[in-house]
């Protein structure tokens, strides 16, 4: 686990750990951020096909990180399901392929964005942190709509989570944090898209030349 006394700062934010050679490194190059929601895996590939000319870079988020090929990044707060996921990846034959994993102590991984704050509640919109830390723009979130719908693995959706628009206080506390943070720092509103749902309309879908 990475030392508080390793300190940094970037794009509006502070934190600790061993991250700083990160920072920035995504510069010019699109982000892709896969989270979990039905109809994932066709954004994705309308994603692609918008940025392909411009290297994009995936990031994985939770659970479809098993099944994204190839992938550079893998997020979430949840990380002591690596181990259970990558297992998964490897029985999937996608083992070989290199990717760091992000996360957020108490748990560990090959990156630990120590001390960030304010952190996002949602593993998909941390990594649209991460992304946006890293430097990357556009980015553009795929399968992250912000709103109730089924999962890729499910049939229905979550009936006591929204994902931001649900009726549960953390519901509202998810996307209150999303748009006070989006307010302080409108030059990182201004560099997310995405391909479907609430945060379509948030933050804009893509177009080719963003």
């Amino acid at each position: 686990m990475g030392t508080y006394g390793s300190t940094w700062q970037a794009g509006g934010y502070a934190g600790a750990g061993s991250v700083a050679s990160l920072l920035g490194t995504l510069q010019g190059r699109p982000a892709l951020v896969c989270g979990n929601a039905a109809g994932v895996f066709e954004e994705l590939d309308a994603a692609k096909a918008l940025t392909m000319d411009r290297d994009p870079v995936v990031f994985g988020v939770n659970d479809v990180g098993m099944y994204l090929h190839p992938m550079a990044h893998w997020v979430s707060l949840h990380g002591d399901k690596f181990p259970a996921w990558k297992a998964v990846r490897w029985a999937h034959a996608k083992g070989e392929e290199t990717c760091l994993y992000h996360t957020m102590p108490p748990f560990e991984a090959d990156v630990m964005w120590e001390a960030l704050r304010p952190v996002f509640a949602l593993s998909g919109y941390f990594a649209m942190q991460i992304a946006w830390l890293m430097g990357a723009r556009p980015i553009i979130l795929c399968g992250c709509p912000g709103m109730q719908a089924p999962r890729f693995f499910e049939a229905t959706a979550r009936p006591e989570f929204g994902y931001g628009n649900g009726p549960a206080g953390s519901d509202h506390a998810i996307r209150e944090q999303l748009e006070n943070e989006m307010r302080r720092l409108p030059e990182f509103k201004a560099a997310v898209r995405s391909m479907s749902g609430w945060t379509a309309e948030f933050f804009g879908r893509p177009e080719r030349g963003d």
